[in-house]
């Protein structure tokens, strides 16, 4: 017999976001400058969507994601579960400067988008970190939903 036998939804949003900036050349784990994006809830958390936005003008880089167990930051703790390739972008005035990134857990569009965790237990976090310094850097949002 099943566990939920009706669908339960999260009882309160999880949004979050960094400011993103310096590189973490570490790739296996993301030990240096890299940034914790989102910790999951008492109860667990729903992963919605990651959106990245390049800030102004920025050399091309990658964005590294990476799922924590939640049980320490040590190399084994971590996984990398994707990785964006970032181009370069150039700050604009009167027009938009970037295209926004969006990365979703359940792949609706089957172009390759479904890359993320659809949920995180208690303590496990989702971290982010930069292949490369960057001059103006990247806001990285997270949007989810707390059991």
């Amino acid at each position: 017999m099943p566990a939920n036998t009706i669908p339960i939804y999260p009882a309160s949003p999880n949004t979050s976001g960094v400011y993103i900036q310096t590189a973490d050349t570490n790739i296996k784990a993301p030990l240096t400058n890299g940034m914790v994006l989102a910790t999951g809830g008492t109860n667990g958390t729903r992963v919605d969507a990651i959106k990245i936005r390049a800030l102004g003008s920025n050399v091309a880089s990658v964005l590294r994601i990476y799922w924590n167990d939640g049980q320490g930051t040590a190399e084994v703790n971590f996984i990398l579960i994707h990785e964006v390739a970032l181009a370069a972008s150039t700050a604009q005035t009167a027009a938009i400067t970037g295209v926004d990134t969006v990365l979703l857990p359940i792949n609706y569009a089957n172009d390759g988008n479904g890359v993320l965790p659809p949920a995180l237990k208690s303590r496990e976090k989702i971290y982010v970190s930069l292949g490369t310094t960057v001059a103006s850097g990247y806001s990285v949002t997270f949007m989810g939903g707390d059991y």
